[in-house]
């Protein structure tokens, strides 16, 4: 598996990997998590960790042993999203999804179906900021779309799997930086009007 590229350590990758593959509620695996906090992180709108967290562990109510158990579970999940805001903020262009690898006929082959699953996911948590990106640039949403949603899937057997895989996985990522891109004038002006009048 490629391993993301800045200071969240393998070990601590490792330990939120194992753990959200012990739950049984919400996003139970890490690549899907990785793609989730990548749309959140690069969308159009800062959203509070209190309207996505309940995403991740499967509820309003979360199920864990204890408050140490939970916000453990809450820093590693944390020290993901810091990970992706830094990456985007500092070098964007170095940044690759996480996608698991399987062998096929002696060829290694990216498996990105839970990233961008992931991505969708977080998408919905803000549906109506995105609609300006789906309505102007659509193209970018579609190689995501594509391996991530139910009419994806469709269009990818229609067309071949292999030949489509082939076509589009790689355009993942570059989608991904562009989609980055696009939003930045909007988070921009947010800002700039945050700083203008605080207190709204």
């Amino acid at each position: 598996m490629n391993q993301p590229p800045f200071p969240f350590s393998d070990e601590t990758f490792d330990e939120l990997a194992a753990w959200l593959e012990r739950r049984s509620t919400g996003i139970t695996d890490i690549v899907e998590l990785e793609g989730f906090l990548t749309a959140i992180v690069i969308g159009p709108n800062t959203l509070s960790p209190n309207a996505w967290l309940p995403k991740v562990w499967g509820g309003k109510a979360p199920k864990f042993k204890d408050l140490e158990e939970m916000n453990h579970f809450i820093a590693l999940v944390m020290g993901l999203y810091n990970d992706l805001v830094l990456i985007f903020d500092q070098a964007p262009d170095r940044f690759r999804p996480t996608f698991y690898e399987s062998k096929v006929g002696g060829r290694r082959v990216q498996i990105v179906d839970e990233w961008c699953v992931g991505f969708l996911k977080g998408m919905r948590l803000d549906s109506a900021g995105w609609k300006p990106l789906k309505r102007q640039r659509p193209e970018l949403l579609k190689p995501i779309e594509l391996f991530g949603s139910k009419a994806g899937w469709r269009e990818l057997k229609a067309g071949g799997d292999e030949a489509m895989h082939r076509r589009w996985s790689p355009k993942i990522a570059p989608a991904v930086r562009a989609i980055h891109a696009y939003w930045i004038p909007h988070r921009l002006a947010q800002e700039r009007q945050l700083r203008a009048d605080p207190l709204h």
